[in-house]
């Protein structure tokens, strides 16, 4: 009788927990095994058709595949039976689009922006296609990626996208020029640009004061800035060499520009950069200063190359500020005494790590190690990170650095494994 008595009063606090328990529980499961929730009571029958999270990516396809092909059918139809069941809004939607799935996808963002959406993430794996109407009417996005699309110019009433604060473009081509001005001109929240392996757009402008983070991996032949007073942090990576002169003094022209209208904390410029920057004077020439730089990262350097390796320590100097200096080396060669000059009065009193990665025991990065730990007064560690280097050379490299002057009594020397 008692154990009965019990057994009725215990709670099910399962099938009664609190809504936003059920939420959280939803949105960390795949939505597929979310719908499955439905049968556990009736609080949870319907609690998946309003999740604000919508996930359809690679796992999501993969349940889909019929002897090792995607059913996209399959997976098209799962997806528009959801949105057309689904209750409340949809905040985020994240989404792997087979190239078959392409003419269905265009109702299911339709559907999102009237619907609230706030973040889209679209990878298309397959095909490179144009970027469907509906997106530029989902007015409420704060995040968008977009992978391997084609981008034409917005439509005409297009007013931009006011809430728009982060914007990832990756293998997108740009059918015409103003494609890409026009999509972020009147973005004037961006805080987020990250543009990825690009096609179709030579010149870059960027205008946007709300800007703190500025990526940009590919190719271009001139780089030119608008109002970017928010930069914090930049990283540009070029994958070949402009041709143009002309275009080279207005991308020199642009970063340094930099200098002296923003609040930059971090600067990543790659191998190419620097030695765009070198063919075209050395930076220090134009007393180029980034007093509020914090971290510096110069990578894929070619120190065989000698106005690059001035061009090296140049930046170094441009930076008196620095904490954290990262260096990464594809190329060097031994170097005479006197071919580069170095300025032992130059002080660095605030840089206290350096990373070194792609060492090989030249004697133009040992002159390099050198110079650093000779003006660097508050240096704490310094990394190496060595290229293929047999045990003799890294004791013979280690014999060399042990003998170099330290401006600073707490500078170590450490040796890091890849």
């Amino acid at each position: 009788m008692a154990c009965s008595k019990s057994a009725k009063n215990k709670v099910d606090y399962f099938s009664n927990a609190p809504d936003i328990v059920i939420d959280k529980i939803l949105e960390s499961m795949p939505i597929r095994m979310a719908a499955r929730t439905s049968v556990l009571s009736k609080q949870w029958r319907h609690a998946w058709l309003s999740l604000e999270k919508l996930n359809f990516d690679a796992g999501f396809w993969a349940v889909t595949k019929d002897n090792s092909n995607v059913d996209w059918r399959k997976g098209s139809q799962i997806i528009s039976g959801i949105l057309l069941c689904h209750s409340g809004p949809v905040h985020e939607f994240d989404l792997n689009l087979p190239c078959e799935a392409c003419m269905t996808y265009r109702h299911w963002i339709s559907f999102l922006s009237k619907n609230g959406v706030r973040k889209i993430v679209i990878r298309n794996c397959y095909l490179k296609m144009a970027i469907t109407t509906p997106i530029f009417w989902c007015s409420e996005l704060v995040h968008l990626e977009l992978s391997a699309f084609n981008l034409n110019p917005p439509p005409t009433d297009f007013i931009g996208f006011p809430n728009l604060k982060h914007l990832v473009l990756a293998e997108v081509k740009f059918i015409t020029q103003s494609s890409f001005s026009s999509l972020i001109g009147n973005c004037r929240m961006l805080e987020t640009l990250k543009l990825v392996n690009w096609s179709g757009m030579d010149h870059i402008v960027i205008d946007a004061p709300s800007l703190q983070t500025l990526v940009l991996n590919g190719d271009f032949q001139s780089l030119a800035f608008g109002n970017l007073r928010s930069l914090k942090s930049i990283s540009v990576c070029l994958k070949t060499m402009p041709k143009n002169h002309t275009t080279t003094v207005a991308t020199i022209d642009a970063v340094n520009l930099l200098a002296s209208s923003c609040q930059l904390r971090y600067i990543k410029f790659d191998g190419h950069l620097c030695k765009l920057f070198a063919a075209g004077g050395n930076i220090r020439s134009s007393s180029v200063t980034f007093n509020n730089l914090h971290g510096l990262c110069l990578s894929n350097l070619d120190l065989s190359n000698f106005d690059a390796f001035r061009y090296l320590l140049s930046m170094v100097e441009c930076c008196p500020y620095i904490k954290k200096l990262d260096i990464s080396v594809i190329s060097s060669q031994n170097v005479g005494q006197n071919i580069v000059d170095f300025n032992y009065n130059y002080k660095l009193d605030h840089l206290r790590e350096v990373i070194i990665s792609g060492i090989t025991g030249s004697s133009a990065e040992l002159k390099l190690v050198e110079y650093l730990l000779a003006i660097s007064t508050v240096l704490e560690n310094l990394f190496l990170k060595c290229g293929k280097l047999g045990i003799d050379s890294k004791l013979k490299m280690s014999s060399a650095l042990m003998g170099f002057p330290r401006a600073s009594p707490k500078a170590r020397l450490l040796f890091l494994e890849k």
